[in-house]
């Protein structure tokens, strides 16, 4: 037995072996430098047996000493560059360099040769080695294996040689493999314009995406060609290929149970699938599963005979542990719908991670923002005041940093009547740069006083005439958590809470805080480093949440930390360190308040195994969640009545004046009593912030 597994074994090797056969059709050692006339020239004669899909591989030594080194192939007969074989950057870690033959470029080499020119190395042999024959590759205009990196350095440009038969209404097909979490794609111009027609990056999944070439688009491809751009995949192919190629079935993926099962249901997804043509078409349907981190789970399939002009269901039952997926559901190799589902998301486990002094760093935090002088100071807007409430700019003073002394901004909105309300907080989302901040209107939400935040270097606080001096925000201050901008952002979430204690017309015990992205990172900071002073939160698609997962489910913000990893010279273990002490999933431990989390699922921003690693650790009694199924990183557009209708449910009777002067007979300085007269303990500076009386003076803490 033995001896025939290895003879098999032996036969093996041989096969493959012979398949990968290579040839070397020069060897030497040639300094390039096309400054100085230093070149090869391979005849025609050469690739006489050269086929669509084989290798030039080029064998170099980097020398450098040049701004650019690259390779260059071009025409043997000196006419121009050879069909689809852009340059290639070098670096000194380079040592061979590979060409995939296309159609095209075969044509150019078994004519004229192959001139090799470029600069910054010294060419030491050049083979062809066997590729895989051109059945499947006759459409294809370049090939190759080009790794699109998360740091969005690398792309591949595809000269105008590639597009010299492409007419309007033809397809461009993007082959790939090795798609990452949050892999996205796009077409710029050769000269790193905007592409007509692909303004934005695409979502990638299965195997390929199509681009339809436009009278715009077409214009662009034949005068400097493409350049493709990305992050989180491997470019293996580009196609052109005729509409009447791609499969005219048609598909529908349709959700079904919000694509949220929770035990004992059992997950099921169904490709509806269309015949539209005059024969029947045998249709081979596949649905690929794969955890939210992009690794393999199951790939199932069926083969249904769909007759002309008739309508097929093709269901795909299965079982699933506790966790969210990428499903693709394809269809003859068309993708019908990839997307992302969920099982008992309820029982996912993101374990708290906070180190031994978690608790201390904030509350020492807390304890410097105290010693803060707030300095309130309200400016009326009169263009968005009305007779029910004034709006105002709000200007305060929070915890400094080397930025400066920690000046933040708001828009907050009282109303006119007398007597008390309750208070919205609406924290802020990442700052875009480009949109006004919002702010809302005198007639908006006239029973509550409002207060819009903005913290340090975002919206209000990075429009004219204040500026942004943080550079981007998730990396500033990234060596140390005592540096972090985050450290500062979450105290200026807790002071806007200050500010709402201090005034008189607010409910303080009916304080409540929503926000979206960033801003449910802020809410469920602030309901955690709050000392309990908000009566519900409603965070929506959270950010900030499990960042050793977060960092393998979603491109960014991942690639930046990464980045600025390397440029401290941090190892991972400091960086995940660091960002622990601001992950939502160890601050929502300190979280006891009603909370009402929305989340979507298809979101590749801040995904739902992030959302849910903060509400799986709430400490809260009562918590809630709202699905949405076929959304990215967005809020469905009835959020804002059902977070409402939420804090309205929680809105407390009792108490329902707002700051109230308590006067004590007692003498004793040290005594300090909370709003309701009872009598604390520990000194001042120990209290949680809030207002206090000590000795008949009311006291803001």
């Amino acid at each position: 037995m033995k001896k025939i597994t290895f003879a098999l074994f032996t036969i093996l090797m041989l096969w493959t072996a012979q398949s990968l056969q290579a040839a070397t059709i020069w060897t030497g050692e040639q300094p390039i430098n096309w400054n100085n006339s230093k070149y090869i020239i391979i005849g025609a004669s050469e690739f006489g047996n050269a086929q669509v899909a084989d290798i030039i591989r080029l064998n170099i030594v980097f020398t450098g000493n040049t701004n650019y080194p690259q390779v260059g192939l071009q025409k043997g007969n000196w006419s121009g560059g050879l069909s689809c074989a852009g340059n290639t950057g070098i670096t000194a870690s380079t040592t061979a360099v590979d060409y995939y033959i296309t159609t095209a470029m075969l044509e150019d080499l078994q004519t004229t040769g192959l001139l090799i020119t470029g600069i910054g190395y010294t060419l030491k042999s050049v083979e062809i080695i066997e590729g895989e024959g051109s059945t499947g590759n006759e459409n294809a205009v370049w090939m190759g294996n080009t790794v699109i990196l998360t740091d969005w350095s690398n792309y591949q440009v595809l000269p105008a040689s590639c597009f010299t038969k492409a007419t309007v209404g033809k397809i461009i097909r993007l082959k790939y493999k090795d798609l990452q979490s949050g892999a996205q794609a796009i077409l710029r111009t050769g000269d790193w314009k905007e592409m007509p027609g692909m303004a934005s990056f695409v979502q990638l999944s299965g195997n390929h995406i199509d681009i339809t070439i436009t009278a715009d688009m077409l214009t662009k491809l034949k005068s400097n060609g493409c350049i493709v751009q990305g992050v989180g995949f491997t470019l293996t192919r580009v196609d052109l290929i005729d509409e009447e190629e791609v499969s005219r079935l048609q598909l529908n993926v349709p959700i079904k149970h919000q694509w949220l099962w929770v035990s004992p249901e059992k997950p099921m997804i169904t490709v509806n699938v269309t015949n539209p043509t005059q024969k029947a078409v045998q249709a081979n349907a596949e649905l690929v599963i794969k955890t939210d981190k992009m690794g393999p789970v199951n790939t199932l399939s069926q083969q249904k005979l769909i007759e002309a002009g008739a309508s097929a269901a093709v269901d795909f039952s299965f079982d699933l542990a506790p966790g969210f997926y990428q499903c693709t559901a394809m269809l003859n190799d068309e993708v019908a719908r990839s997307f992302v589902i969920g099982v008992d998301p309820e029982q996912v486990v993101s374990e708290p991670d906070m180190r031994d002094d978690f608790l201390t760093f904030w509350q020492q935090t807390k304890e410097q923002l105290a010693t803060v002088e707030p300095q309130y100071t309200l400016t009326e807007i009169p263009s968005k005041s009305s007779s029910q409430r004034k709006v105002y700019l709000l200007e305060m003073r929070s915890l400094a940093d080397a930025q400066g002394e920690g000046i933040v901004r708001a828009y907050y909105a009282e109303p006119t009547a007398s007597g008390t309300f309750p208070a919205l907080i609406h924290y802020n989302g990442y700052d875009g740069g480009n949109n006004d901040p919002w702010c809302m209107g005198g007639n908006d939400n006239p029973g509550y006083c409002e207060i819009i935040v903005s913290t340090r270097g975002q919206l209000i606080n990075n429009r004219p005439p204040y500026s942004n001096t943080y550079g981007d925000w998730f990396v500033y201050g990234f060596s140390s958590k005592d540096t972090y901008y985050y450290r500062g952002a979450y105290m200026d979430c807790v002071r806007a809470i200050d500010f709402l204690c201090s005034r008189e017309k607010v409910q303080q015990q009916n304080i409540f805080a929503e926000g979206a992205s960033q801003g449910g990172a802020f809410t469920l900071a602030a309901a955690a480093l709050g000392d309990n002073r908000l009566n519900a939160i409603a965070p929506a698609v959270p950010f900030m949440g499990d960042f050793p997962d977060y960092f393998k489910v979603a491109s960014w913000p991942g690639n930046a930390a990464e980045a600025e990893r390397q440029r401290q010279g941090m190892t991972e273990e400091e960086m995940f360190t660091m960002l622990s002490y601001f992950d939502t999933k160890n601050l929502a431990t300190l979280i006891t308040c009603p909370t009402y989390m929305n989340y979507s699922l298809q979101d590749n921003v801040c995904p739902p195994h992030i959302n849910w690693a903060a509400y799986n650790n709430l400490a809260s009694t009562e918590k809630k969640y709202l699905t949405n199924p076929a959304l990215g990183h967005q809020t469905a557009s009835n959020w804002n009545s059902e977070f409402m209708t939420f804090f309205k449910a929680h809105l407390k009777s009792n108490n329902t004046t707002g700051i109230t002067t308590i006067t004590t007979t007692r003498q004793d300085n040290d005594d300090i009593y909370n709003m309701q007269g009872v009598r604390m303990t520990g000194t001042l500076s120990t209290l949680p912030h809030g207002i206090y009386i000590q000795s008949g003076r009311k006291i803001i803490r």
